[in-house]
């Protein structure tokens, strides 16, 4: 027996190693249907009395990452897919540690950011946080800023939290989904053509220089942040380039599910 056991190692630890699959955020996708509305508001009372699932999908992003395990990371999707997800479920769980009763997850630390700054979340067993995250991982390895559409922060000046993970297999598309939405929400994009000027979220402020970037990368003569927001518009509704641009103040209230809410947050 001893022999034949022996014999067939081989081919079993060769079996073990293809069949390795890829990272699974399907624990994640079932939180977000449960606790997230198409709206994009969180029942963030409902998640801290039953975050079963939650915990469990935590516990595996601590377990691994595209950096510790890249073995089940096999493309670059695979790996911005883990992130992103990562940092919106990171997160989820920074609100239940505050108290999901919180107004605002801005109140912590200098100028408002302790929440993403000194908050530690520990992502295939290396600890960093938030804001670390999103700079020196999202932003900086990856150079995409449809990020800016599909990053959480649990706030209701954030884009619209899905009701199901991003995946590798579909990233592409979702990703161009989420900034076309992003950028059709007149809280986000304003046009006021009497007046000719524009009113932009706050994000294509506080993240211009990623959309200079890829504006300057896609061969752009005059890169602007306008010109990228054109990009996501349709062609009847693009902003003239000699348009003034204004930032709308963002808007830090928690993206929580109130029983009167009723609106887009």
């Amino acid at each position: 027996m001893r022999l034949v056991l022996l014999a067939l190692l081989p081919a079993l630890v060769a079996g073990g190693a293809t069949a390795t699959e890829p990272y699974s955020h399907a624990e994640w996708t079932a939180v977000l249907a449960r606790f997230v509305d198409e709206q994009g508001w969180v029942d963030y009372d409902g998640l801290a009395r039953d975050r079963e699932r939650l915990d469990r999908y935590l516990l595996s992003l601590e377990r691994a990452s595209p950096d510790s395990r890249p073995e089940l990371f096999p493309t670059r999707d695979h790996a911005l897919a883990y992130w992103i997800n990562a940092y919106n479920a990171m997160t989820f769980r920074g609100v239940l540690a505050r108290g999901p009763e919180s107004e605002s997850v801005w109140g912590d630390g200098l100028l408002g950011i302790g929440f993403f700054t000194r908050r530690d979340v520990v992502l295939g067993g290396r600890r960093t946080s938030l804001k670390a995250l999103e700079d020196e991982i999202v932003r900086r390895r990856f150079r995409d800023p449809r990020v800016h559409a599909a990053l959480n922060c649990a706030s209701r000046g954030c884009p619209r939290l899905p009701r199901a993970a991003f995946e590798a297999a579909t990233l592409d598309g979702e990703l161009d989904a989420a900034m076309r939405e992003l950028v059709g929400e007149e809280r986000n994009v304003a046009i006021e053509p009497a007046a000719r000027r524009v009113t932009l979220s706050r994000i294509f402020d506080w993240f211009a220089d990623d959309f200079l970037d890829f504006e300057r990368r896609s061969g752009s003569p005059r890169p602007s942040v306008v010109g990228y927001v054109n990009r996501y518009l349709p062609p009847a509704a693009r902003i003239p380039a000699d348009f003034v641009v204004r930032f709308r103040p963002y808007d830090k209230r928690i993206n929580a599910r109130r029983p009167a809410a009723g609106t887009t947050p």
